[in-house]
């Protein structure tokens, strides 16, 4: 039988695939996607501009587009102009709705964060910080164009 050898990317790829359906097998009790969880909580109480967003969790316009409507559906997010000469300029703020939308999520990651930090030490998990941030200088080395921007931990 064929053993594939480990790599970076095969690595990254199996974990964050394992948590992506853990998160949305969690999400689903609220009919929510991972996705738009993870939008809920980079929204802060003075909410973020949509360009903001689409940077911090490098989603694409058009997926970003279609989490907005569907929380906004929700009555979790509502839009409010900036500047009514620029159109473009729309910040993104949680309703009270949203909030708790948000805590739920908050929770969940809080919790799967604790049960990492109990099986990992901390210099496990500063040494897995370290190689992740070497990891997206390399891929921002790559990409020239639009640099998604690093979270520091």
């Amino acid at each position: 039988m064929y053993k594939p050898r480990k790599t970076v990317c095969s690595v990254a790829r199996l974990a964050w695939m394992n948590i992506s359906r853990m998160y949305n097998s969690e999400a689903q009790a609220y009919d929510l996607s991972t996705s738009a969880a993870f939008l809920l909580l980079h929204l802060g109480e003075e909410g973020a501009q949509v360009g903001q967003l689409a940077g911090l969790l490098g989603m694409e316009a058009s997926s970003m587009t279609r989490i907005l409507r569907s929380i906004e559906k929700r009555g979790w997010i509502v839009r409010s102009r900036q500047n009514e000469q620029d159109r473009r300029e729309v910040k993104l703020v949680l309703t009270r709705e949203g909030q708790a939308a948000r805590q739920i999520a908050r929770d969940y990651v809080r919790k799967f964060n604790r049960q990492v930090q109990e099986l990992v030490s901390d210099q496990d998990l500063q040494a897995f910080y370290r190689v992740s941030d070497a990891i997206h200088r390399v891929v921002q080395q790559t990409l020239v164009p639009e640099p998604i921007p690093q979270t520091q931990f």
